[in-house]
């Protein structure tokens, strides 16, 4: 699993950013960083539940990639996959650091 031949699905990291509304309040939003190929796994699977008045899948994915060190990537960004959206819960290295799983939820809100 998780061969650079099955890494076939580009993918957008985005950082959070912040800017002003019309009236200048700070809103919050997430602007392109980069591109990377990936290949991607279901990761758990049931059916998705109200807890705390949020929307929670317990299924998500496992992103697999070509390691990038921890100042490129972390649990602030989200990822963009084919138009969904997905929080980045974890970010696992190999031990020899040549590849990350990506572990992530989807944004419901």
């Amino acid at each position: 699993m998780g061969s650079m031949s099955n890494m076939n699905r580009r993918v957008s990291f985005r950082v959070p950013t912040t800017t002003r509304t019309d009236m200048g309040a700070p809103q919050k939003g997430f602007a392109h960083s980069f591109y990377a190929w990936v290949s991607r796994e279901m990761n758990g699977a049931g059916n998705e539940q109200f807890i705390n008045d949020r929307l929670v899948s317990p299924y998500g994915y496992k992103y697999h990639a070509h390691y990038r060190d921890r100042s490129l990537i972390n649990e602030t960004m989200r990822i963009v996959d084919d138009s969904e959206t997905f929080n980045i819960l974890s970010i696992n290295p190999d031990d020899m650091k040549m590849f990350i799983d990506i572990f992530v939820d989807k944004v419901t809100e």
